[in-house]
C-alpha cells in the first residue's frame, strides 16, 4: 500500500523538538471532531443559558457515527419553545446510561476474540460504502453550521487553499543556532502541517475584527462577544477536573440502546478498516488479531468513560490522523502518545476548553466541511487494494451506497407500522440508520458473492507481518514484556495475546540480530 519510504517509522524516536511538533500537529488535526459533536450534543439538550456550559467537555475522541442515535434522541426530545431548559441534565443521564449499555459489547468481542476473528471477513467494499455514508449522513450538520454565516465560506476556503493548493509550499521560519552562534532559517510546510489551526485563527481574528467594528448586529452567530461565551469562560476554573456520573446517575431507553447499539456495531466496523490501514501506512503489515482484540478492549473501556462522563458519544480511531500520517510520512507511536497527553492537558485546564467552546458555531461548520472531506477521501483510499476491474466488487460498492441512502430516506418519510409500537421503535430506528443499513448490505453481499477471490475484494495482497523487521515490528512486545508473559504461559492462551510460539519467533529473531551486531562489531 504504501511504497514510500517514511521518515520516522513506528519505533522511531524523533528529535525532541520534532516530537512535540508532530504530536501538537496531530492533536490539531483531530480539532474538528473534538469540537463539533459537543456543539451538535449540546443544542440536543435543550438547556437554554447552559448550552455553552456543557461545550467544555470536549476534549476527547467522539466518533461521527454516533450522530444517527443522537439524531433518534432528538426525534425523541425535540427542542420546542415549550421546552423546559432544566431538565437537560436528565436528558443527559438518559443518553449516558443508554450509550453505557451499549458499547459493553466492544470489550466484551475483544476478550472473547470474536472481533478479530470476524475482522478477518471485513474488507474495503464494506468499510468504504459505510465512510461514504457517514459523510452523507453529516450534509444536513453541516449545512445548518453553513447557513449561520458568511464567515463558514471563509474558513472552508482557507482550508481548501492549506490543503490543496499551499501543501509544498516551505516558508521559510527564522530561528537562532547556539551551536553556531547565529540566526538561521528553516523551511517548513506549515501550511499542510498546521491547516486546522491556521483556518480556525485567521477566520476567528476575522470575526473579532468584525466585532469591534460592529460590522456584525448584536447576537450575530459571527461574534465573538456573545453573552453566554463570555460568561461561561470568566466563570470557568483554571483547573477542573471531569469525572465519572458528574452529571448523574444514568438512566435508560429501550429504543436509544437499540440505537446506539447499531452506532457501536458500525464503529467497530469503521475501526477494523482504520486499522488495516494505520498499519499499511506504517509499513506494519496486517495487523494480527490479538492486537484488535486488545485495541477494542481499550476502546470499549473508552467508550464506557465517555459515556458515563456525558460526553454524548462513543471513542474512536480518527481518520483524519491516519490522513496527515500519509501525508507528512511520520509513523512514530510517540509523537501520537505526545498527542495524547496535550490533549489530556488541556482537557483539564479548563479555561482552555472553555476558550474553545468560545469559537463561533459558524467557524466549526467550515471545521466540520473540511473534517469530513478528508474522511470520504480517507475511505476512498481502501479501495487502491480492491480490484475495480470486476463488476462484482463495483456493483457491491454501489448498491450499498443507493440503498444505504434511500432506505433510510424511505422510512423517514414512511414510519414502519405493524401494529406493534416497540417493534415498530427497534426497527425503524434501526432502518433509519444509513450507515448500518449500506454496511451491513455490503458486508452480506461480499460475504456471500462469488467471482473473486480474497485478493481481489482487498483482504489480501498488502504488506503481510513476515515482510517487517523485528527492529520496526509495532505489534512485538518488548523483550521484558515478552520474558514476563513465557513465565506464566498460559496468559498466551488469552485471545488478546499473542500466542507463545509467535512470543518465542520474535524473541529468537531479536537473538538473531544482536548475534549479527556483535559478529559485525568484532570485525571491525
Amino acid at each position: 500500500m504504501v511504497s514510500e519510504s517514511l521518515h520516522f517509522h513506528v519505533n522511531d524516536v524523533p528529535p525532541f523538538t520534532a516530537i512535540i511538533l508532530f504530536g501538537l500537529q496531530q492533536m490539531l488535526v483531530c480539532i474538528s471532531a473534538l469540537l463539533v459533536t459537543p456543539y451538535l450534543l449540546s443544542n440536543m439538550l435543550c438547556a437554554g443559558a447552559e448550552t455553552v456550559a456543557i461545550r467544555l467537555a470536549i476534549l476527547h475522541g467522539p466518533s461521527f457515527a454516533f450522530l444517527p442515535a443522537l439524531h433518534t434522541f432528538a426525534e425523541l426530545y425535540p427542542c420546542t419553545e415549550e421546552t423546559d431548559t432544566n431538565q437537560w441534565k436528565e436528558k443527559m443521564q438518559l443518553i449516558s446510561g443508554s450509550l453505557f449499555l451499549a458499547v459493553l459489547i466492544m470489550p466484551i468481542m475483544g476478550v472473547t476474540g470474536v472481533v478479530g476473528k470476524i475482522s478477518k471477513h471485513i474488507g474495503p467494499i464494506t468499510i468504504v460504502p459505510m465512510l461514504v455514508l457517514l459523510c452523507i449522513g453529516t450534509v444536513p450538520d453541516i449545512q445548518e453550521k453553513v447557513s449561520l454565516h458568511w464567515i463558514s465560506i471563509v474558513e472552508i476556503l482557507l482550508l481548501i487553499v492549506f490543503v490543496v493548493l499551499l501543501e509544498d509550499l516551505e516558508v521559510p521560519i527564522p530561528g537562532y543556532s547556539f551551536s553556531e552562534k547565529k540566526f538561521i532559517y528553516s523551511r517548513l510546510r506549515i501550511f499542510s502541517q498546521f491547516p486546522y489551526l491556521l483556518g480556525i485563527c485567521i477566520a476567528w481574528f476575522l470575526c473579532f475584527m468584525i466585532t469591534i467594528t460592529n460590522l456584525e448586529p448584536s447576537g450575530s452567530p459571527a461574534r465573538t462577544d456573545l453573552n453566554e461565551s463570555v460568561f461561561v469562560f470568566d466563570q470557568t476554573p483554571w483547573i477542573q477536573l471531569q469525572y465519572p456520573l458528574q452529571f448523574g446517575f444514568p438512566k435508560f431507553s429501550f429504543q436509544l440502546i437499540i440505537a446506539f447499539t447499531a452506532s457501536t456495531v458500525v464503529v467497530m466496523i469503521e475501526s477494523v478498516g482504520n486499522y488495516g490501514i494505520c498499519a499499511q501506512i506504517s509499513q506494519q503489515g496486517s495487523p494480527p488479531s490479538s492486537s484488535i482484540n486488545r485495541a477494542f478492549v481499550v476502546e470499549g473501556v473508552g467508550s464506557m468513560l465517555a459515556a458515563l462522563m456525558g460526553c454524548g458519544t462513543g471513542v474512536t480511531t480518527y481518520s483524519e490522523n491516519i490522513a496527515i500520517m500519509q501525508v507528512t510520512k511520520v509513523t512514530s507511536r510517540i509523537t501520537m502518545q505526545c498527542a495524547g497527553v496535550f490533549l489530556i492537558l488541556m482537557g483539564v485546564v479548563s479555561k482552555v476548553a472553555a476558550f474553545l467552546a468560545m469559537i463561533p458555531e459558524a467557524i466549526i461548520g467550515g471545521v466540520l466541511a473540511a473534517g469530513m472531506s478528508m474522511v470520504c477521501g480517507v475511505a476512498f483510499a481502501n479501495l487502491q487494494n480492491v480490484d475495480l476491474r470486476l463488476s462484482r466488487n463495483l456493483t457491491i460498492v454501489g448498491l450499498s451506497i443507493i440503498l444505504g441512502c434511500t432506505i433510510p430516506a424511505h422510512f423517514e418519510k414512511n414510519p414502519l407500522d405493524t401494529g406493534h409500537k416497540t417493534m415498530d421503535d427497534v426497527l425503524g430506528t434501526l432502518l433509519k440508520m444509513r450507515m448500518l443499513v449500506g454496511g451491513l448490505i455490503a458486508f452480506c453481499l461480499d460475504l456471500m458473492a462469488r467471482g473473486a477471490t480474497r485478493r481481489q475484494r482487498g483482504l489480501e495482497g498488502r504488506m503481510e507481518q513476515s515482510d517487517v523487521t523485528i527492529e520496526r515490528d509495532g505489534f512485538a512486545f518488548s523483550r521484558f514484556a515478552n520474558q514476563t508473559i513465557l513465565k506464566i504461559p498460559s496468559i498466551t492462551k488469552l485471545p488478546v495475546m499473542p500466542s507463545e510460539r509467535s512470543i518465542r519467533q520474535v524473541e529468537e529473531l531479536r537473538s538473531k540480530g544482536r548475534a549479527e551486531v556483535s559478529e559485525k562489531n568484532e570485525k571491525i
